[in-house]
């Protein structure tokens, strides 16, 4: 394991994106209705088969459009969901991951010009759907990001070393030159490690949702902090 973070400055950092730099707001909390809810199906049973099984493929680009994502999940639960709750629920769920890109933290995006003052170039390693990231355009981090890799562009999810290794060339670094940081999911610690990049583990953001987590994440990565910025603090940027 590395010693110091600030032993030498890395030409590039990669960022995972939920979690990490992107806090999609609880529904309730911006006065939506949970997708679930609105289909009328079990909050587990969609959670599931939507996020972690994907069932249908989203991340690795299988299904590009939002409404067609939603009705093949909401009616593999229940094939009598109308056309008309599937339709709100997309809304719904697609006001609420804008909400998350567009108002990210001052602290984040401060950290983030710091790195690019530094010259170290940043990078973006996601596993996403297309329906994920319709707000990406919108977000003040797109200015800020030099690399984009999101997995329904390019088929590849995390942990598969290419996902990396796409970013990386892009940015055109070694992975002994970048660290990865992340919340932990996807298991993209051990990839990220596995083809040489020094892990960082930020916990902040999962804390608020799945606190339980952290603690099976923690042997894959190098470093910990709470978040973004305290990783910055610590490369003396």
């Amino acid at each position: 394991m590395p010693h110091s973070l600030s032993a030498r400055k890395p030409k590039a950092v990669l960022f995972d994106l939920f979690h990490t730099l992107v806090s999609v707001p609880r529904p309730e909390s911006i006065g939506e209705t949970p997708v679930a809810r609105h289909l009328g199906v079990s909050p587990e049973e969609w959670q599931r088969r939507y996020h972690d099984d994907d069932c249908y493929g989203r991340c690795v680009g299988a299904v590009l459009d939002p409404v067609e994502a939603m009705r093949l999940v909401a009616r593999s639960i229940d094939p009598t969901v109308p056309e008309d709750r599937i339709r709100a629920a997309v809304d719904s769920r697609q006001r609420c991951f804008a909400a998350g890109f567009v108002n990210i933290e001052p602290r984040l995006l401060d950290a983030l010009d710091r790195l690019r003052a530094a010259h170290v170039r940043i990078g973006l390693v996601s596993d996403a759907g297309a329906d994920d990231v319709v707000a990406w355009a919108k977000s003040p981090l797109r200015e800020r990001v030099d690399v984009a890799v999101f997995s329904y562009q390019i088929g590849i999810r995390k942990p598969d070393a290419r996902i990396y290794q796409r970013a990386m060339q892009s940015l055109e670094v070694e992975a002994s030159d970048a660290i990865f940081v992340g919340d932990g999911g996807s298991d993209e610690h051990r990839g990220a490690r596995a083809i040489g990049l020094t892990t960082v583990l930020v916990t902040r953001l999962i804390s608020h949702w799945q606190a339980d987590l952290i603690e099976a994440r923690r042997p894959h990565a190098d470093f910990e902090f709470a978040d973004v910025a305290r990783f910055v603090d610590a490369l003396g940027l």
